[in-house]
């Protein structure tokens, strides 16, 4: 009997992704760095390899790209989540945690403003028909009847209009978390080596030339690294 998998599901799975193939091996990284009976790797990813490969300025959009990749060693596992990981620029730059690929998204092509209604000041009039059935009762007549009134109100007479070219934007925005989510990091319990790219916010501090200081925290170790800039 074949099983039918729901669409959420699907999708879900879809989004998961795979992340990239790992090189072959830690030293094949710029930067790496032992954490227990596991390594972690890096290498940061240029604004221009960045664009070509995922399709959108994330740079432009205040985020940064990193190739990460786990190596466990034989028989062992690790848990791994975003929450793992953060990136700091210089030896005082404030810490930013990994970005869910929605997030990064919506950077890139942002939702539309909400327009609050009017405030009060233009007074919309509008005419209000009632129609009613009125029972006959003493020295009254039943029948059908009808009454009119003008309505005031501070408030516009008209829903507003989305904005121009909404659809599209939805379009490419969620074109964009796809490429995202299907390159990112795998994350959850691993036997075997994974990769995959991560997204942070641009960290404050000092000039990218003085490199980047990753660091993941574990279950049971940690790694820190500093990941040269991308050449």
């Amino acid at each position: 009997m074949k099983r039918i998998l729901s669409t959420s599901l699907v999708a879900a799975l879809a989004m998961a992704g795979s992340g990239l193939t790992p090189r072959g091996g830690p030293s094949d990284y710029p930067a790496h760095a032992n954490a227990g009976q596991l390594t972690v790797a890096a290498a940061a990813i240029s604004a221009d390899q960045a664009k070509k490969i995922l399709g959108a300025g994330i740079d432009q959009a205040g985020y940064l790209v990193f190739e990460v990749a786990l190596y466990p060693e034989p028989g062992s596992e690790a848990a791994v989540s975003l929450g793992d990981f953060t990136l700091s620029l210089g030896a005082d730059g404030s810490s930013m945690r990994a970005a869910e690929p929605d997030v990064v998204a919506a950077a890139v092509v942002p939702y539309p403003a909400i327009h609050l209604p009017e405030a009060p000041g233009k007074v919309h009039v509008s005419t209000e028909t009632d129609i009613g059935y009125a029972s006959g009762g003493y020295g009254r007549q039943g029948g059908v009847y009808t009454t009119q009134g003008v309505a005031v109100s501070n408030y516009p007479d008209q829903s507003p209009q989305p904005p121009p070219n909404t659809a599209s934007k939805d379009l490419t925005r969620d074109q964009i978390e796809r490429s995202l989510a299907a390159k990112r990091l795998p994350t959850g319990r691993i036997t075997h080596s994974v990769a995959g790219y991560l997204y942070f916010p641009k960290p404050s501090g000092h000039s990218r030339k003085d490199g980047f200081h990753l660091s993941w925290f574990g279950e049971t170790a940690q790694a820190r690294m500093t990941v040269p800039p991308a050449k």
